[in-house]
């Protein structure tokens, strides 16, 4: 890789951002029209335009290998928007642009390491030069020599009708000019005063597609002049011009002694041609009308931010919020005996304004889910390539916006479980027919929000799960802890994202190594998510990624337990009420239940179940928290309700990763207003042993 100068690093991370969002773009392109008859005139410029940005950005950045394969793929579709009925290999073109794409994205994850050498893309552009030689109708030999010669067809440029006083002149600038069509209207004005401008090529020079023509062949200009040597000087020394040089009509004579086809105009071209001839003569006045002025500048009102920046400023905003609840809640206030009614209204005016500041903050780094799901796209369209199962990718609520980081995290583990469903879950086509499924197979990636959490599942209409099948292989790897009949169709399920676990008995490259799905779920729980599984046998599978909204403040319950201060997401909580005696149940195993509107609910005693001492042991005189995870309810016992607020979650010290912190329900810890420590827990791990088969 080249040595990027100390003070270049933020390009070069501008570089990287921009150019993998082009790619991205480009795929969404590619994978939306490979299967249309024709690319459509919009998308043909999109590509364009995509490769023309990359190869000067890259060439900016001293990436030379990079342009260069950029300008070749610029070069086709150069040939495709000159000639709109050309003919080409279309999945030929695709199978190039699709490598293309793939080298470009490779080279941009290696770029940061200097010990990586340049890549060397020349077999690829040799590909795509011998692909363009074929789509002009020439060898590739005769092509290479006809691009090293310079030799061009410009006979387009005379039509048979033209008036023998125009003449005809190209002005060519600098590579490292950024607007030549800015160039170009100073240039015609000024020209104005020494010929008679007729028309230009292109013809309008606000368009946003001019510079990227005149970039590629030049300022075409026709003009009306009695000193022909005067108006080339005055081209020539125009700022950024490199070189202008006078066209003339080719000789046709010579040009049908050539013995290159290429060298003869297309049918297309000369019908190109005579419409233009049309144009250009249109009335005099048309002609003499002067270049348009260009549009007025918008400021821009987008920016980029890197996204360390934006960290930092939630770790500010967290660091208020517990400023905040030390402030309000510090003991000192307890002592004062005075009225504080407006030391109390301005700490509710400070909550407001540290809620809507977090709010703001949270909103910035909001994404829509979307750039995680287009992704799945080219993992699809790769798969069925190789396995021919012409599966379909649908979204669902790919609006939904979640923070950054969660997008980030969501990556990986959604390629995952994409590759499984359409290498598990979707049968081949002779499977599918003789099962009687005529409905096109289908993965589905919806997501949307539900109780303070982002829900992202893949669904597939493919051949479900066998449960005697994935149990038979738990009990030959050794997996079951108890007998085979007390295990829930989940609990069977779960299975699938055990470290080891495979039911493909032929390894692919996709799968049947048994490794990913359980790196997966490890991956989704270091960040305080959920891996749901389940499935129906013959009709498809589920797989569910819960994630809280936020990784960092939530809002929560603190209650009293003992000495300790334990705190309850608020998202878990259907309700807190006290409970009387008549609705408290005792079974023969000494199992305790509350009985709450004719639902009877597992009693978990906080102070036991975390070895907490605590007086307070009557179920009348503690306070109840119902909570629901996973359709399943418990209900909490502690001391009392401190407050609800909210809280700044901290990760545990990674000296206490051998103890089983998470199992036993302590999800981290924060601390409170008052400088006392309080244990978040997690509701879900607390309630597990309760959760009972929903079918």
């Amino acid at each position: 890789m080249p040595k990027f100068e100390a003070g270049m690093e933020s390009m070069l991370d501008m570089f990287v951002f921009e150019t993998g969002d082009l790619l991205e773009k480009l795929d969404d392109i590619l994978m939306r029209t490979e299967q249309e008859e024709t690319i459509g005139t919009e998308d043909i410029n999109e590509i364009f335009r995509t490769m023309h940005t990359i190869k000067g950005s890259a060439s900016m950045m001293g990436l030379q290998n990079m342009s260069t394969l950029a300008h070749a793929v610029e070069d086709l579709f150069y040939i495709i928007r000159d000639d709109p009925e050309v003919k080409y290999d279309k999945p030929g073109l695709y199978e190039l642009l699709f490598a293309s794409s793939d080298n470009l994205k490779n080279e941009l994850d290696n770029i940061q390491d200097d010990d990586i050498p340049l890549s060397d893309f020349t077999e690829l552009e040799g590909k795509i030069h011998a692909f363009a030689a074929q789509m002009k109708g020439e060898s590739a030999p005769a092509a290479a020599a006809a691009q090293s010669s310079g030799g061009e067809d410009i006979s387009h440029l005379f039509p048979d009708d033209e008036d023998e006083s125009i003449l005809t002149y190209r002005v060519t600038y600098q590579e490292s000019c950024a607007m030549p069509s800015a160039r170009g209207f100073v240039l015609l004005r000024n020209l104005g005063q020494i010929a008679e401008v007729c028309s230009t090529m292109p013809p309008d020079l606000d368009d946003d597609s001019a510079d990227d023509e005149i970039k590629a062949h030049g300022l075409i200009i026709k003009l009306i002049t009695d000193d022909a040597k005067k108006v080339l000087e005055y081209l020539e020394d125009g700022i950024n011009v490199e070189k202008a040089e006078q066209l003339h009509k080719p000789d046709k004579s010579a040009q049908a002694a050539k013995p290159a086809p290429a060298a003869a105009p297309t049918p297309q071209q000369a019908e190109k041609a005579v419409e233009q001839a049309k144009a250009e003569q249109a009335p005099k006045q048309q002609a003499k009308q002067a270049p348009k002025k260009p549009a007025e500048k918008h400021e821009q009102s987008l920016i980029t931010v890197n996204l360390e920046k934006l960290d930092h400023l939630l770790d500010l905003v967290a660091e208020i919020v517990i400023t905040q609840g030390s402030v309000t809640s510090s003991p000192d206030l307890k002592g004062l005996g005075v009225d504080l009614d407006r030391f109390n209204k301005s700490a509710r005016e400070l909550k407001k304004l540290t809620d809507e500041l977090q709010d703001s903050v949270m909103s910035i780094r909001m994404v829509p889910v979307s750039t995680a799901f287009q992704k799945m796209n080219r993992v699809v369209r790769d798969m069925n390539q190789k396995l021919g199962k012409g599966v379909t990718l649908e979204f669902e609520g790919e609006d939904t916006e979640v923070d950054k980081s969660i997008v980030d995290i969501l990556n990986d583990p959604l390629m995952h479980i994409t590759r499984n469903a359409v290498d598990h879950g979707i049968e081949l086509p002779e499977e599918r027919a003789a099962a009687g499924k005529t409905e096109p197979p289908t993965v589905t990636l919806s997501a949307g929000y539900d109780s303070g959490e982002v829900v992202i599942s893949c669904r597939d209409n493919g051949a479900g799960m066998d449960r005697a099948k994935i149990l038979a292989k738990a009990k030959k790897n050794g997996l079951l802890t108890k007998p085979e009949g007390e295990y829930t169709d989940k609990e069977v399920y779960a299975f699938t994202v055990a470290a080891g676990f495979s039911t493909n008995e032929q390894i692919t490259e996709y799968s049947g190594r048994g490794v990913g799905m359980d790196v997966v779920k490890k991956n989704i729980e270091k960040v305080g998510g959920k891996l749901l599984v389940d499935s129906e046998f013959g009709v498809g599978s589920v797989f569910t990624i819960r994630i809280p909204l936020s990784l960092s403040i939530i809002d929560v319950l603190s209650v009293q337990v003992g000495e300790n201060s334990l705190s309850v997401p608020i998202s878990s909580v259907r309700e807190a009420f006290s409970c009387k005696a008549e609705n408290y149940i005792l079974d023969p195993d000494g199992n305790e239940f509350i009985m709450l509107r004719g639902m009877c609910l597992p009693l978990i005693r906080l102070n036991k179940h975390f070895g907490i001492p605590s007086d307070i042991e009557d179920v009348e005189k503690g306070i109840m928290l119902y909570c629901m995870e996973q359709d399943t309810g418990a209900v909490l016992f502690a001391d009392t309700i401190i407050s609800d607020q909210q809280i700044v979650v901290k990760p545990f010290s990674p000296l206490l990763s051998d103890y089983p912190l998470k199992e036993t329900g302590m999800s981290g810890c924060s601390i409170l207003g008052d400088g006392t420590i309080t244990i978040a827990l997690d509701v879900n791990e607390l309630i597990k042993p309760f959760i009972k088969d929903s079918k």
